[in-house]
């Protein structure tokens, strides 16, 4: 009698730990096509920054089909969704803008090599920094969000609308040579300089590029603008090897976010 009874108490004891962890950590959830954390967010009433918390999620556009997520119980969500409104004040970009210039556009392909248009990963790349700095707290402006043609004049033009701003123009490369590779980000003063070296650290380490450097030009999107302003040329188009990476989603998110850091560790004036 005494060994049933000393099992029916481990049995309850098993069952409490286990809603016990329930309640705590919530259920899990595997990822199916066409799904993403905003939908899931909304499905298990919590937000898209208590998913990424809990499950370390750093890029959002890199969730995969089979995935499996821990979803977070309502009272961890709430208090989550407490934390993070305490820490918004926080946030690096609170009170900074930044515009971000796709470069080329409409009728102005830039480079084209591959059947691919060099206009047309300038885009992504810019859509994806757009996202990156938005979740530090920074204000965005893009001088373009479509294929169309903008003028190097009017880029710099709307740039200089804004206060406490810097202006970061995101290219990709091509050279006559195919062997040529790297990474580079040109500037025209000395305080986007500063800007211009703060991000090419991060691109060429978090994209493994070879470092071309930080480059004075006098290109008239940089020498226009009043404030900091940079042009980054993610990668070379022209050699086959990156070309092939620049088209994949994930090196465009690693270079929109690379970016982003180094718009963070640079120093505003």
């Amino acid at each position: 009698m005494y060994t049933h009874l000393r099992t029916r108490i481990c049995l309850v004891s098993a069952m409490m730990a286990l809603f016990s962890g329930v309640f705590a950590f919530g259920a899990t959830h595997t990822i199916k096509k066409g799904e993403n954390l905003y939908r899931l967010a909304k499905q298990y009433k919590t937000s898209v920054n208590t998913l990424k918390s809990v499950n370390g999620i750093r890029d959002v556009t890199k969730l995969r089909v089979g995935q499996r997520l821990t979803i977070p119980s309502r009272s961890s969500s709430t208090s989550s969704r407490t934390s993070a409104k305490k820490s918004d004040t926080s946030r690096v970009g609170v009170g900074k803008t930044v515009v971000i210039d796709p470069g080329h556009g409409g009728k102005d392909w830039g480079a084209y090599k591959g059947g691919i248009k060099e206009s047309y990963l300038n885009m992504k790349v810019a859509q994806k920094l757009e996202w990156y700095l938005k979740q530090r707290g920074y204000r965005v402006i893009m001088t373009r969000r479509s294929n169309t043609y903008i003028s190097l004049s009017r880029r710099a033009a709307i740039a200089n609308q804004y206060r406490n701003a810097i202006l970061v123009s995101v290219h990709f490369n091509s050279a006559p040579s195919s062997w040529v590779r790297g990474g580079e980000t040109f500037y025209a003063g000395s305080a986007g300089r500063s800007l211009a070296n703060a991000i090419q650290r991060e691109l060429v380490r978090d994209c493994k590029l070879k470092n071309r450097g930080v480059r004075f030009a006098r290109f008239a999107v940089l020498v226009h603008t009043r404030c900091p302003a940079v042009l980054v040329e993610c990668a070379f188009m022209s050699n086959v090897s990156e070309r092939a990476r620049c088209a994949t989603s994930s090196f465009q998110s690693t270079a929109a976010r690379a970016i982003a850091d180094g718009i963070g560790k640079y120093r505003w004036r």
